[in-house]
Parts: structure tokens; C-alpha cells; sequence
């Protein structure tokens, strides 16, 4: 029997019932700092903790973990993951849990955009042209490597927080300028003693989310691709499976490079033919319930890795096209 633990849970409400459909033998327990997170009430318990930046947040989690014998943990916040990135060894020994993270390596090229780029020129990955400056960007623009429009958008972070397309130079200065104020007011601040913000070219075309899936030994379990064919609020809404033949080789390049436990999500851009990887999230990303619904089950197949059973052939159907729709759910009201 596995108990799971599912942290700052907020609004994953499909992932809670897929852990506890799939952990019929064990139990699913969420943890947020607000009671009305909806996915709180797809668990089998749940439990209210302080926010990710309080002092005593990582004591109250070993708390969780420890007296609901967890043995399986998942974070689904990207605030969170560093902290328990840092603090993985001392969790695992003081609660025996696994911790499903990345590495501290890891974790530092997916975090950051400007690592993310840079590792994928490190290791002949295709991405979008990327700059810390305002000048260097528009140097570029100069000497004919890109052109406008341009995206301006914070190092760090996402939902599309201080994101701007800038169309001309006399448009450049004031985008920096309200990504950097915007960032500064939000908790992404406490992230970074370095430039805030990017700027990247515009690659226009097809975007595709992979999810890729590594079990509790950091190896590669299979990975499934598909095409998104709409957003909303920066997750993918509509989307359909496609054959992974032509993502194998920039999958080879990059889990060969990064030590994972866990889902993987990545984004990749579409030009002339040729892929750009955009953004890499170490954990399970809004695009995972296409992956699941297809049939590559990665809540099962990490379950029975963890509990010693062979988790089979990573399979799933290609061409089959979903679409999120909303649901209300009732939550406890605040006290």
C-alpha cells in the first residue's frame, strides 16, 4: 500500500482523481494554504498548510508526511519545487518518503528561461533567440538574425505575468520596463539578484507539449507529444496526440542531460520544419490529462514503479484530439 501526497494541489483537480483511481490500495492526501483549492476534495484527505514562504512551511509538510505515512510526494507548484529540491535528501531521511523533483541542476535550466536557452544551444537543441538586454536584443535585429515583433517576458515564473509583444524599437523600452515593475510585485521577485527579464524572438507556427516521464531512478520511461490546438489562461485546452518519431531525437539530447524524477513537461515551437524548444516544467504541467487520456497513464506506471512492479510498455494512441471543458466542484468556505 502507497500512500501519495500531492502538494500545494490548487487547482488539479484531475490529477488528484487519476492518483486516486489508479492507488486503489493506498490513499491520496492533498496539501494547500487555501481550504477552497478544488483539487483538495478529489483526495482522500486533505490538509491546510501555511503558504510555501512561511518559515515553518517545509516542518508542517515533514508533519503531513510523517502522519499520513506518505510514500510518494508530488509537487504541482513551481514556487515550491526549489524548496524541496534543496531539501530533498533531508526529507527522504527523516520521513522515508520519495520526493519526485529534479535535480538541483535540473531544476535550475527548467526555472529559468535564459538557462533553459542556454542549455539548448549547449546540447544542439534548436530554441528561440533569447537576450538579458535590451541593446544586445536589438543589436541582433541590426545585423538581420531576428526580427520583429519581439516577446518580453520575466527569467522566471509563468501565467503570462509582465508579457508583452513589442512590434517596434521606440515600443522596447517601456516593455522592459513594466515586466521588470511587474515582476517586482509579485513573489518572483524573491527568485532572482539578476536581470528579471527576457526578450525573444517570435517563432510563429504549430506549438507541441511533451510529456515526458522518468521513473524513481531517473530513467527515461517513454514520452508522449502532442499538438496543441488552443490555450486558455497558458494552459493548453485543446490539443491532439501525435507520432513522437520526429521528438525522439531532441529527447534523446535532453534526458541525457537532465536527472529527473517524475513527469517532465516541455513546449516546443514549430518553424520551416524545424523544432525550438520554448520552456521545460518539471512536474506535471496543464497539458498532462491529453497525455493520460491517450493512454500513456504516467500516475500508474510511476505507481508501480515505486512499488517494484514492472510498469510495461510505454504506449499510448496517436491522433486522438481532447478539449478541457469546466466543472464546479463544492469546497468549504474560509473561516
Amino acid at each position: 500500500m502507497t500512500n501519495v501526497l500531492l502538494s500545494c494541489v490548487g487547482r488539479r483537480h484531475y490529477l488528484a482523481e487519476y492518483f486516486r483511481v489508479e492507488n486503489r490500495r493506498g490513499r491520496v492526501i492533498g496539501t494547500d494554504m487555501s481550504v477552497t483549492a478544488p483539487a483538495l476534495y478529489a483526495c482522500d484527505g486533505w490538509r491546510q498548510v501555511s503558504s510555501v514562504f512561511s518559515s515553518t512551511y517545509l516542518e508542517e509538510l515533514i508533519q503531513v508526511v510523517r502522519e499520513e505515512g506518505i510514500g510518494m510526494v508530488f509537487s504541482l507548484n513551481d514556487l515550491e519545487s526549489g524548496l524541496l529540491v534543496r531539501n530533498r535528501s533531508r526529507l527522504e531521511q527523516e520521513t522515508g518518503a520519495t520526493i519526485y523533483v529534479p535535480s538541483p541542476e535540473t531544476l535550475a535550466i527548467c526555472a529559468d528561461k535564459w538557462e533553459t536557452y542556454r542549455f539548448a544551444r549547449e546540447i544542439g537543441v534548436r530554441a528561440p533567440a533569447t537576450f538579458l538586454s535590451m541593446s544586445e536584443a536589438l543589436e541582433a535585429v541590426k545585423r538581420g538574425e531576428i526580427e520583429f515583433p519581439l516577446i518580453v517576458k520575466p527569467r522566471w515564473g509563468s501565467a503570462s505575468i509582465g508579457l508583452s509583444y513589442v512590434h517596434k524599437t521606440e515600443e522596447l523600452s517601456a516593455a522592459f520596463a513594466s515586466c521588470r515593475a511587474a515582476v517586482a510585485n509579485t513573489a518572483l521577485s524573491a527568485l532572482a539578484e539578476e536581470e528579471t527579464v527576457i526578450i525573444q524572438e517570435v517563432i510563429s507556427g504549430p506549438e507541441y507539449g511533451v510529456d515526458l516521464l522518468y521513473d524513481k531512478e531517473e530513467r527515461l520511461l517513454g514520452f508522449t507529444a502532442k499538438r496543441k490546438l488552443g490555450m486558455r489562461a497558458g494552459e493548453t485546452d485543446k490539443a491532439i496526440t501525435v507520432p513522437p518519431d520526429r521528438f525522439q531525437p531532441l529527447v534523446k539530447k535532453m534526458t541525457g542531460a537532465l536527472a529527473h524524477r517524475g513527469n517532465l513537461d516541455c513546449d516546443f515551437l514549430e518553424r520551416d520544419g524545424h523544432l525550438y524548444l520554448l520552456e521545460l516544467n518539471p512536474r506535471f504541467g496543464g497539458g498532462y490529462p491529453f497525455t493520460h487520456l491517450a493512454g500513456a497513464n504516467h500516475v500508474r506506471m510511476l505507481l508501480d514503479d515505486y512499488e517494484g512492479r514492472d510498469p510495461g510498455p510505454y504506449d499510448h494512441g496517436v491522433g486522438r484530439t481532447f478539449a478541457k471543458a469546466d466543472r464546479l466542484v463544492e469546497v468549504s468556505s474560509p473561516s
